[in-house]
């Protein structure tokens, strides 16, 4: 799995992480472990039933600050890493 940072955030903020993980086939902690190592906000865990009852909630926005948005992050069974545009 292959995307710039900027489209891993929006992933992570449209669905639950597990669902990703089913679709791409890597685990969804290797995910977590790329989100938070490519500073990507993701949403805590009750996000997804929150949008689903129509509660209000935050989405965090992508911070810039050591990574560009156009970055990008490789995930696959071993790992996770990133690679700067």
């Amino acid at each position: 799995m292959k995307m710039t940072r900027e489209q891993l955030h929006d992933l992570v903020w449209s669905m639950p992480m597990t669902e990703i993980a089913r679709q791409s086939g890597v685990r969804d902690q290797h995910i977590a472990r790329a989100c938070d190592g490519a500073e990507v906000a993701r949403p805590r865990a009750d996000y997804s039933q929150k949008v689903e009852h129509g509660k209000s909630v935050t989405r965090m926005a992508l911070a810039n600050d050591r990574y560009a948005a156009s970055d990008l992050i490789t995930i696959d069974e071993s790992g996770w890493a990133i690679s700067q545009a």
